[in-house]
């Protein structure tokens, strides 16, 4: 991992903490409200008590992309606000990367691998098709007898997650994580994609849910009219590689305006009823996280929501749409920077093919 991207925060000596964990004495960044802190929305828990993140070292940037889909870099930041992102080398699959960002979510929580009762893996470029990716992240790990496996929701993988990890904490802490590899499906020379996206990992330890209680109350809706605006069409039952002779079958198809068509009508309601249902305003919004698209897509998001850009995080324009990874890995860095603090109140909104949108409010 580069210098810049280690630990979101410098930690000394320990000491025990509430219920034996291990808490820091001292930080560099103010991590008020991330230890320990449950996030909650009305009428579920998030819990989250540990982030990490990473993301590879191979920095690609704009100069790079332009010359492999013959547009200039000018076009590319002003067409998608990404200024570079970064791909996983040969030998760093998708397992790799989430490995290594929960290997942090555990340090921060205070934790071992063994006292985890899951892991779930939200990835729409695992590993291979079969086992779960999650199993080869437990192997890397060197963990075993612990349930893992993957929700495979695109980019909105993250929030169908949460509703995933809930019924497993009640049995102990869960590991959540966000991972993708785009990289390895991208046809260089559409500008359209390979402009966009980066390959990285994010991950959320979620503590232990009481029984009876319920978890975070994710908004979701799905529009199957629309599932051919985002897929790879090569691959799987469907269309098997070995019957197709078209060499771009097994690469990611995206058309973008369509998808931004449709994201405008789709974002706008369900994060109208996720405000609902945690019983706040809009306005009351400390900080937006959304899946980070591309610097445009949140741009528009925040303008399709009528928010002010200072209240919304950006991440995208470091590190492009990393796909299930986009939305844990910015809120890892946004919570290790001091930019959510305890108390305040974050929407998370996510985006993925499908098509579905995914909305959640919690209060740090």
């Amino acid at each position: 991992m580069p210098a810049e991207f280690t630990l979101p925060f410098r930690r000394t000596a320990r000491t025990r903490g509430p219920g034996g964990r291990r808490t820091p004495d001292n930080r560099t960044h103010s991590t008020e409200g991330l230890r320990g802190i449950p996030m909650k929305t009305r009428p579920g828990k998030l819990g989250a008590v540990g982030l990490g993140w990473y993301v590879p070292d191979r920095r690609i940037d704009n100069e790079t992309v332009s010359q492999w889909c013959r547009v200039t870099p000018e076009w590319i930041t002003g067409r998608t606000g990404v200024e570079e992102r970064r791909y996983a080398h040969d030998g760093e699959p998708t397992s790799s990367m989430a490995a290594r960002a929960l290997a942090m979510a555990l340090e921060d929580a205070g934790l071992r691998g063994s006292d985890l009762a899951a892991v779930i893996v939200c990835t729409s470029t695992p590993d291979q098709p079969q086992p779960p990716t999650a199993a080869f992240v437990l192997a890397e790990l060197e963990l075993t007898g612990i349930p893992a496996f993957d929700v495979n929701g695109v980019c909105a993988g993250f929030l169908y997650g949460l509703g995933a990890a809930d019924g497993w904490r009640r049995r102990g802490p869960v590991a959540l994580i966000g991972a993708d590899k785009y990289s390895t499906i991208l046809n260089p020379q559409d500008r359209r994609t390979v402009s966009l996206f980066g390959d990285g990992a994010g991950a959320v330890v979620l503590d232990t849910l009481p029984a009876g209680s319920e978890g975070a109350g994710v908004v979701a809706s799905c529009q199957a009219e629309h599932v051919n605006l985002v897929r790879v069409r090569g691959g799987g039952s469907s269309l098997p590689l070995r019957n197709t002779q078209d060499p771009l079958a097994d690469r990611f198809e995206m058309d973008g305006r369509g998808v931004v068509a449709w994201a405008e009508s789709a974002l706008p309601p369900v994060a109208a009823q996720a405000c609902a249902e945690a019983d706040v305003a809009l306005g009351d919004i400390d900080r937006f996280v959304f899946h980070q698209g591309s610097g445009r897509m949140v741009e528009f998001c925040a303008k399709w929501l009528d928010v002010p850009m200072d209240k919304v995080a950006v991440s995208a324009n470091r590190f492009g749409n990393t796909g299930a990874a986009s939305i844990p890995l910015t809120l890892a860095i946004e919570a290790g920077a001091g930019r959510i603090t305890r108390g305040d109140r974050v929407m998370i909104a996510g985006l993925g093919g499908g098509t579905a949108a995914c909305a959640t409010v919690i209060t740090w």
